[in-house]
């Protein structure tokens, strides 16, 4: 009995210690006022695809719908390779749109519940000269937050 006990307290021991590890962190993205959060972008230490927010808008269209586009990309010239992307809202979205120039076994899609969407692509090139790799526009009724998942932070 008192080895199952210890055995407990070195797992509990463990599980603390990897919370404590924790290597994601947040960085809030801001409408153009400066103090609507219209985005959340989670930034895991162990994703290392060399894929950055570069810019994002959102702004009202003539139906009142809400259109929020994100820029990804980074400062170098090569393909990206193994790109997951993964966005969280926080209200249900009308439709999101993906633009990319060329992508290889890519898999994309809006969950059933329209509060999920999900990119991924073996490969993505860019157009030349440009920093932009893929973006993404959604359109909703209502103003949202995005959690964004997949990337190695912020260049905006």
């Amino acid at each position: 009995m008192k080895s199952f006990f210890t055995a407990i307290l070195i797992l509990c021991t463990l599980i603390v210690f990897a919370q404590e590890k924790s290597t994601q962190k947040e960085l809030n993205v801001y409408a153009r006022d400066g103090k609507t959060v219209i985005a959340k972008v989670l930034l895991d230490s162990a994703v290392k695809n060399n894929l950055f927010l570069i810019k994002s808008i959102q702004k009202k269209d003539s139906t009142n719908n809400y259109i929020t586009s994100f820029y990804f990309g980074n400062k170098e010239t090569s393909p990206l390779t193994d790109i997951r992307i993964l966005l969280e809202f926080s209200k249900p979205v009308i439709s999101v749109m993906p633009h990319f120039t060329t992508a290889f076994k890519a898999m994309n899609g809006l969950s059933d519940d329209h509060n999920t969407y999900m990119f991924k692509a073996g490969r993505l090139e860019r157009d030349a000269g440009s920093s932009i790799v893929i973006y993404l526009t959604i359109k909703s009724k209502d103003r949202v937050v995005t959690e964004i998942s997949g990337l190695d932070g912020v260049l905006q």
